[in-house]
């Protein structure tokens, strides 16, 4: 008897502690760039994520850009326009650039494992999105060349701001 509460406290506190992990994160999803490149020009230059859906707008809200690229990439910062489309059809842009490599340029920035590095940069901090509903982010490549090769995929993770760092 006491074996099988015990066992059904272990099951409950598994699910409560699933449940409880990463209800900060909103939003996470990568797009896969065929041929590892990434155009400028023409064809893939924006890419979008939609259905993002928000419901609590009470929160603020953390954007964050992730890229997957090889040591090979031409580029070292990625430049692109951040288009954030409200449901009512607003919309809020911002160029950003994410650094590849250290400031002395002697290490990459994000983790690297062989041949694959993965940089995580947090964009916008501390956003209102003061409509429910669907909201589409689309990235549109600024770069230097009409292609920025060696990049694999580009994600977007939005996540619930931690208030504690914004009252600091």
């Amino acid at each position: 008897m006491k074996r099988s509460i015990l066992y059904v406290l272990l099951v409950f506190s598994c699910i409560l502690l699933f449940i409880c992990c990463g209800k900060d994160k909103v939003y996470q999803e990568r797009i896969t760039f065929e041929n590892n490149t990434w155009n400028r020009l023409e064809g893939n230059k924006t890419i979008t994520f939609k259905d993002i859906e928000i419901s609590d707008t009470s929160c603020l809200y953390d954007f964050y850009v992730t890229i997957r690229h090889t040591p090979y990439i031409n580029e070292g910062r990625v430049k692109f326009l951040m288009k954030i489309i409200y449901p009512s059809g607003i919309v809020r842009e911002s160029i950003y650039n994410v650094g590849l490599k250290s400031a002395d340029n002697t290490k990459w920035s994000g983790d690297a494992m062989g041949d694959l590095i993965d940089v995580e940069q947090r964009c916008r901090a501390f956003v209102s999105l003061p409509e429910k509903g669907n909201y589409t982010i689309t990235l549109t490549n600024l770069g230097t060349y009409a292609k920025t090769v060696g990049i694999m995929d580009i994600g977007v993770l939005i996540k619930k701001s931690n208030m504690k760092e914004y009252k600091n």
